[in-house]
């Protein structure tokens, strides 16, 4: 995986907004859940919608825009991409945020 998906784009909305939590984010081919976590080069996002009970990280390399007034995440990828992401380093047996 190259280097400049884990970097902010020019332009793009900086990870360490932690007003990014709640936002819900779309890939270009569907929505892929909400923004559980922001850790700086990627988003932790709750997958629900699109798998199951499945957390995803989001390097912010693949961030085109964020909608501020719809509380949304455009990603500048397919779904598919998102799952040869690195694993989540989080204990998944912590309680989602509700």
């Amino acid at each position: 995986m190259s280097t400049e998906l884990w970097e902010h784009r020019p332009g793009s909305h900086p990870a360490a907004d932690p007003g990014l939590v709640g936002y819900e984010v779309q890939a270009t081919d569907g929505p892929v859940g909400r923004v559980e976590q922001d850790g700086g080069d990627h988003l932790l996002v709750d997958a629900g919608p699109w798998v199951p009970g499945a957390r995803v990280l989001v390097p912010m390399g693949q961030v085109a825009r964020v909608d501020h007034l719809d509380r949304v995440v455009h990603l500048d990828c397919p779904r598919a991409r998102l799952s040869s992401a690195p694993a989540a380093a989080v204990d998944l047996t912590a309680p989602r945020p509700g």
